[in-house]
């Protein structure tokens, strides 16, 4: 059982490469400190996710998910008899996505998000008794995006709020109630549908600042910003890299000779600061934004139940609602994710002292109604199959994760706008170790 129990590596090859919610690319895994001294591993995978969606009001369609790659590079060591210590490297947070569609007659053609991200993080362990340890982390991130907002709902959106806080700037003093954003653009649809009374009621709101056609003045303005808008590529947002320092503490419960550890692992949340520029009717802002990397709690646990099978189970939460990234000129949040699970259930079962296999089922559950056209989906299941062949000091595995990925209704903002169903994702991976 005690070799078995490097079978939750194998395991953990299945899931990193699977498709995960939200901005989850590596589920930040620390198993590598219970590694044997001087364990070197290298992993790799790739995720082939489909995600098709329509268009609620008009005819348009898109294939928005771009196929990615992720990696890790772990090393552990021994430092007396209490003490070991492992440094990884990993891609914890990554944002793939394209609406491959014209932005002039779909809701979303054009909006696109690339986030990058690499952090290096070392984990000291210290053994309080044979069965009780403790161990704490800390590292830095490096963190990267560019985002596209365009079609027409982005256009109608982004050009409405920025005419609404124009006037709302002109009229600032005068002590008459500020316009909304939806104000704005309700008199538009209302006055397309030939309806002009949401036009005459701002009329006669805004008469005693001198312009007693201002709701004329004001759909006017944002006609001619949806026009720039669409001739001018829409909403570009890109954000300089920036690197901080995260930490992470811990704790785990072993009996060794059962293949039995439970493991807890809390990651505090990371403040960043980075420089950005903004392009939008053709207007260049330079600025800068800030945002914080969420905290997360990981719960992991394996058990042997039978002769060389091996039961493995974990949960992972994420704040990621705390992840706000704001821009100066949009003022809106890029985000706008909700908190994440995810529930994992395994079983590992050794074949010959050289051949190991395992299956693990995952599940996240659904969060709110409507999502971010920059993270399509809500909710997923998915299984993976791995294998392991061990030869000596070496060890290679692969991998096999298919996932379904829930129905998603996608808005902007708070309007449902696109449709997204039966869509999936793909993923294979490999890793090699060898102790030295």
């Amino acid at each position: 059982m005690k070799t078995l129990a490097t079978g939750a590596a194998l395991l953990a090859l299945g899931t990193t490469s699977a498709y995960a919610a939200g901005l989850d690319r590596s589920n930040q895994g620390i198993s590598s400190i219970f590694d044997a001294d001087g364990a070197t591993s290298l992993s790799f995978g790739v995720v082939v996710p489909k995600l098709t969606g329509k268009d609620i009001s008009g005819g348009g369609s898109y294939d928005a998910g771009v196929t990615y790659s992720q990696g890790s590079v772990t090393f552990t060591k021994d430092a007396g008899e209490k003490f070991n210590f492992s440094v990884i490297f990993d891609h914890p947070y990554g944002v793939d996505i394209n609406y491959d569609s014209d932005p002039l007659t779909t809701m979303l053609g054009g909006t696109k998000a690339d986030l990058n991200s690499i952090a290096a993080t070392f984990v000291g362990r210290y053994k309080v008794s044979d069965r009780i340890s403790v161990f704490a982390g800390m590292g830095v991130q490096r963190i990267d995006a560019s985002v596209g907002l365009n079609g027409q709902a982005y256009a109608q959106a982004i050009s409405a709020a920025g005419t609404a806080r124009t006037f709302n700037g002109m009229i600032a003093g005068t002590g008459l109630p500020p316009v909304t954003a939806q104000e704005v653009g309700g008199a538009a649809a209302a006055a397309n549908a030939g309806n002009f009374a949401p036009i005459a009621a701002l009329n006669t709101r805004y008469a005693p600042t001198g312009n007693p056609a201002a709701g004329n003045a004001l759909v006017t303005n944002f006609a001619n910003a949806v026009t720039g808008f669409n001739a001018t590529g829409g909403y570009n947002f890109d954000m300089d890299a920036t690197t901080e320092p995260n930490y992470l503490i811990g704790a785990a419960y072993e009996i060794e000779e059962i293949g039995l550890r439970v493991s807890g692992t809390y990651r505090f949340e990371t403040k960043h600061k980075a420089d950005t520029v903004e392009n939008v009717l053709g207007t260049t802002t330079n600025g800068s934004v800030e945002f914080v990397t969420p905290r997360s709690f990981n719960l992991e646990a394996q058990t042997g139940i039978a002769e060389g099978t091996l039961l493995t189970a974990s949960y992972r939460w994420v704040e990621y609602s705390a992840v706000d990234l704001v821009p100066d000129f949009l003022q809106s949040d890029l985000v706008n994710l909700d908190d994440q699970e995810r529930y994992t259930l395994g079983v590992a079962r050794r074949f010959s002292d050289k051949l190991a296999g395992s299956a693990t089922f995952i599940y996240e559950p659904e969060t709110g109604d409507l999502v971010s056209p920059l993270g399509p989906t809500n909710g997923l299941k998915g299984i993976s199959l791995g294998g392991r062949w061990t030869d000596g000091p070496l060890q290679v595995s692969g991998g096999i994760n298919y996932s379904w990925l829930g129905d998603a209704t996608a808005e902007v903002a708070s309007r449902p706008v696109t449709d997204f169903s039966d869509n999936h994702a793909l993923g294979i991976g490999f890793s090699a170790k060898l102790t030295f």
